[in-house]
């Protein structure tokens, strides 16, 4: 509520109660998003001594363009004014975000960045299981490829049994960089065959909490048995079920607590960047940061889809595996990868052209 504060009779106590009702509902990345864009609405119109709402579109439009000139990108913006818009709502007010003069001042910001239809968004690098390879059966793992990348880790340290953990639950899950750093030791179900499945509790499609198994293959479990093992050390007990499965390890080797969002982001850029200079020390560093140029914490997630397209599995499948609600994202992901798998690339590996 201190985000509405001191906003005067704009907004009124009715207001507020709505207010209270759609943030009890909200998810927690939501409500840090909507958070973030109030202080930086708040911001701008304190600066213009005018209250939060309402607004018109014109003011929304300054908005905007001071969101420009401060380096926001178009999609933050957007973000922006979807929270304003929502507080419009919630006070009973129509929206201004709606105007042709709002629509039409994010026009000219997307095609400023080329993202208006002729250019496309800047998709994060995906980390497949073998790469960029061209047949995903019969081809060997490129250096910058969880395959290869696992060869690298000593899992017999701290450190490096839980990378191997982030890697393969990349690999078997696609999920959300959120929701590995939610699951706990308790998550994981251990099968006779050798494989596991692990409790998705809550997602960005399951904001009631459902919750929803998920296929763990035996090479994620054993990295999983490995990583807890040293993590207990000589005590005989079991860690607790609500223990983070995923944590921090500092350069002793010392485990601490739950990682974070950005947490498995860092992560997972240590892992490539230490792994690159180990499979190819020829590179230079500028070379092996080229490389790794868009790797991101969604770039197991865009790697998984696109591994499984190439093993021939259908959008609806794909959708189920990782709880995608539209085949929008997956088929984007996978649109890069049919282009190297359509029939002129076939037709040049044949002939070695």
């Amino acid at each position: 509520m201190d985000l509405l504060a001191g906003d005067g009779p704009a907004i009124g106590p009715t207001t507020y109660d709505r207010f209270e009702a759609w943030w009890y509902g909200a998810a927690a990345n939501s409500r840090r998003a909507f958070a973030a864009d109030m202080r930086a609405w708040g911001s701008f119109r304190r600066g213009r001594g005018q209250p939060m709402i309402p607004a018109g579109a014109v003011e929304v439009r300054d908005f905007a363009r001071a969101q420009v000139r401060a380096g926001l990108k178009a999609s933050s913006i957007a973000r922006q004014l979807a929270s304003i818009a929502i507080l419009h709502d919630l006070a009973g007010l129509p929206s201004p975000t709606r105007d042709r003069v709002v629509s039409g001042e994010m026009k000219g910001i997307r095609r400023e960045e080329g993202l208006d239809g002729r250019g496309r968004r800047r998709q994060a690098l995906p980390l497949r299981l073998k790469g960029e390879v061209g047949d995903i059966v019969t081809d060997e793992p490129l250096p910058l490829s969880v395959m290869a990348l696992l060869t690298t880790l000593d899992t017999t340290t701290a450190a490096g049994a839980r990378d191997a953990v982030l890697l393969l639950l990349g690999t078997d899950l696609g999920r959300r960089r959120s929701e590995y750093a939610a699951m706990n030791v308790g998550d994981v179900t251990a099968a006779g065959d050798g494989s596991g499945t692990m409790l998705i509790r809550r997602s960005k499609t399951d904001q009631s909490g459902e919750g929803r198994g998920k296929y763990l293959s035996p090479d994620a479990m054993v990295a999983i048995r490995t990583w807890l093992a040293i993590r207990q050390g000589d005590d005989e007990s079991l860690l607790p079920s609500d223990t983070p499965l995923l944590t921090s390890v500092d350069r002793f080797g010392r485990v601490g607590g739950r990682l974070s969002d950005d947490g498995i982001r860092d992560v997972l850029l240590r892992i490539a960047r230490r792994g690159l200079r180990m499979l190819q020390p020829e590179l230079e560093d500028a070379a092996i940061e080229n490389k790794l140029r868009g790797l991101s914490g969604h770039s197991l997630r865009v790697g998984f889809a696109q591994d499984l397209t190439a093993a021939g599995e259908g959008l609806a499948a794909i959708c189920q595996a990782a709880d995608w609600s539209s085949p929008a994202m997956p088929t984007r992901y996978a649109e890069a990868l049919a282009a190297r798998s359509g029939a002129v690339a076939r037709l040049r590996r044949k002939i070695g052209g």
